[in-house]
């Protein structure tokens, strides 16, 4: 028998629980029972890889993209999953779609759906450098750093300086911070009679180079190939929560929260 809708928004509060609290087979056995939405296939795929089980994220981040083609976040963590499993050519292609569902924007804020983060072109271009890098590509991935270096945004971002200097060599791929997953909103948990907020993530607040709002420009709406909900055109507020800073990768053998781009020792 289908969950109900109330039944779906306290399992995903309960599996939340168990991954705040690092219980980790508690929170993916939770989510398991959820209808798998984008929203929960990605975050099923972050556990998989606070666990280090890197290829199991892969399969559901790519679960995810298959069931929301624009979810750039999605292809991003596949490409980091991927790159620490050594596969650059296949991280390569995911930071390269990555880039590509970016549309010539410079910041994608994914607050407004749940996802305390946002994903900076900056990042999927330094992440998919080092792709290149790793791949004996050396003059396109610094080229491809150099143009990150020119986008950067944040004080972690300082760090694409020193990893051109030193070519690249050291360094790994920025993620999403360890903890940060898709959470529905108290507001939405209090009101689980009013309407389903489990559906797919269609459409996510951008912010444009040459545009100081929050939303799709212009032209872009004409592009993105999906009409957008009346909600989700209304949904212009700035985060309530603070932006956690980037990860360098997930730990595999610590499993230690990561709080920006790390260098490994030479």
């Amino acid at each position: 028998m289908p969950l109900s809708l109330k039944a779906k928004l306290e399992t995903w509060a309960a599996a939340l629980k168990a991954y705040d609290q690092e219980d980790f087979e508690t929170a993916l056995k939770l989510f398991s029972r959820i209808p798998k939405s984008s929203i929960i296939l990605t975050n099923m795929g972050l556990i998989h890889a606070a666990l280090g089980e890197h290829e199991a994220a892969v399969e559901r981040f790519i679960q995810a993209t298959l069931r929301d083609s624009y979810l750039a976040v999605a292809y991003f963590q596949c490409g980091v999953s991927n790159f620490l499993l050594g596969r650059y050519d296949l991280a390569f292609r995911d930071f390269r779609e990555a880039l590509q569902h970016l549309r010539d924007n410079q910041t994608i804020d994914y607050e407004q759906i749940g996802l305390n983060f946002r994903l900076y072109a900056a990042e999927v271009l330094f992440n998919r450098g080092l792709c290149l890098i790793h791949l004996n590509q050396l003059d396109e991935g610094i080229t491809d750093l150099e143009i990150a270096r020119e986008l950067k945004v944040t004080k972690d971002h300082e760090i694409i300086g020193d990893a051109i200097r030193r070519r690249g060599k050291g360094y790994t791929v920025f993620s999403i911070p360890r903890g940060i997953c898709y959470r529905p909103s108290e507001m939405k948990l209090a009101n689980t009679a009013s309407k389903d907020y489990m559906g797919e993530a269609r459409l996510i607040a951008a912010i444009d180079l040459h545009d100081t709002t929050t939303g799709f420009s212009g032209p872009e709406r004409l592009n993105i190939g999906r009409s957008a909900s009346s909600e989700e055109q209304r949904a212009r507020e700035p985060p309530t929560r603070p932006i956690i800073p980037r990860s360098a990768s997930m730990n595999d053998a610590t499993r230690a929260a990561p709080s920006m781009i790390t260098r490994e020792d030479d």
